[in-house]
């Protein structure tokens, strides 16, 4: 193998991107390679875990590289984006401090581990919900017929959506999360303009409802709050419930997939998870590392940074690959080995620094729940096709289809 550009959307990467992480890394571990912004001629990939957790620990790389040169700042929106522009501006996971960090304070002080246990149980009685209603007839498609049920349901849930109207926010969630990834279209923009005119407007409508009347859930508890002396406003509330949405469900989807499938393959790990359901914990950690639903993220250089070697100039694009960091020989003994047991487990799946994924504890905590449902409750589990076939993007890695059945039909 011999990389000359490393292009994440190559369909031999999309299979399997580890090899060419490892070549990377032994030979160009801070490598300029295919554009992600359609407004740069290239990006600086970067491979290596020490890497990555500087280049994630680095204020002077950044998400809002229009600050510090206004000429990349859009200056005409369409109206097909603007919807998604508009409200983009209070996604916490695009924005550097000092909006970065008023819109994260106001997440940190209602999403507690407090609420995540409440919700323990919630989650095993979802689980047990999805697998009964597909139990009887030995098969289904695991991704939409569990693994995005599940997030999307308790998200809801601590919402304070209503049980009828939690079906809404599956499509929705969809629509955000491609909007995000590293190739985009007019047709992936219109949808997820729609889904973000769809979702405001819910949510204003139950914003109102718990400004009037509040309730024990996370809408009451975030439009109680006040900074400073000011509550937050309408737009600030949306804006975080819909990143909340897109940005928690996904990557629990493809982590519940990948995961699985991991498993799948390793049937000597799976039989011993089975055997010692003790291992459960560290194993999620593991199935993190492995094959992380959450491969790279995003920054520029907000200025001039020697890196590595290497000069980023400013407004140059990085890709710090947190799914490479995950396989470094320098950090993980055997990384390319599945290890249900591997302690202790640094892994960069839900990153560092002050982006560290503000949902991590959840999502761990709903991934435990559907391992210990499908493991339990399905005990022949097995794939019903190695036909599958990996999504065409690059931030959240995960399978278009996962066919799984469970007895013979």
């Amino acid at each position: 193998m011999n990389i000359t550009a490393f292009n994440p959307l190559a369909p031999e990467i999309l299979h399997d991107p580890y090899p060419a992480y490892r070549w990377l890394q032994t030979h160009d571990p801070v490598h300029w390679g295919a554009p992600g912004d359609p407004q740069t001629t290239g990006c600086w990939y970067l491979t290596r875990y020490a890497d990555v957790v500087a280049a994630l620990k680095e204020p002077r790389l950044g998400r809002e590289i229009w600050r510090v040169l206004p000429e990349r700042a859009p200056t005409t929106v369409s109206e097909t984006q603007r919807p998604i522009h508009e409200m983009s501006k209070q996604w916490m996971v695009l924005r550097d401090p000092p909006a970065h960090t008023q819109l994260r304070s106001l997440v940190q002080r209602v999403f507690t581990p407090r609420m995540i246990e409440r919700l323990t149980p919630r989650m095993d009685a979802v689980v047990n919900r999805l697998l009964d209603q597909v139990r009887d007839q030995g098969r289904m498609e695991l991704l939409t017929a569990f693994a995005l049920p599940l997030p999307v349901t308790i998200i809801a849930e601590m919402l304070g959506v209503p049980p009828a109207d939690q079906a809404l926010f599956m499509p929705w969630s969809r629509a955000l999360a491609a909007v995000i990834e590293f190739e985009q279209n007019d047709a992936v923009l219109a949808q997820g303009s729609e889904a973000v005119l769809a979702l405001a407007a819910y949510l204003r409508d139950i914003i109102a409802e718990r400004r009037r009347r509040s309730q024990e859930d996370l809408i009451s508890a975030l439009v109680t709050l006040e900074d400073e002396g000011k509550r937050p406003d309408d737009d600030v509330l949306i804006g975080t419930l819909t990143q909340l949405l897109f940005g928690g469900n996904e990557p629990v989807v493809h982590l519940i997939g990948n995961g699985l499938l991991a498993l799948l393959n390793h049937p000597a790990q799976l039989a011993q998870l089975r055997n010692e359901p003790q291992l459960l914990d560290t194993a999620i950690d593991e199935l993190m590392r492995y094959d992380s639903s959450v491969q790279m993220t995003f920054r520029y250089a907000l200025e001039d940074v020697p890196f590595g070697g290497k000069l980023l100039r400013q407004g140059d694009q990085i890709a710090i690959v947190m799914g490479a960091a995950n396989r470094d020989v320098e950090q993980f003994a055997d990384p390319d080995q599945l290890d249900l047991a591997r302690s202790p487990n640094r892994h960069m799946s839900l990153g560092v620094g002050i982006h560290y994924c503000i949902g991590g504890a959840l999502a761990k905590a709903e991934a435990k729940a559907a391992f210990t449902g499908l493991l339990q409750q399905l005990p022949d589990l097995a794939l019903a096709t190695t036909d599958l076939t990996w999504r065409k993007a690059v931030a959240v890695r995960g399978l278009t289809q996962l066919p799984v059945v469970w007895e013979d039909i």
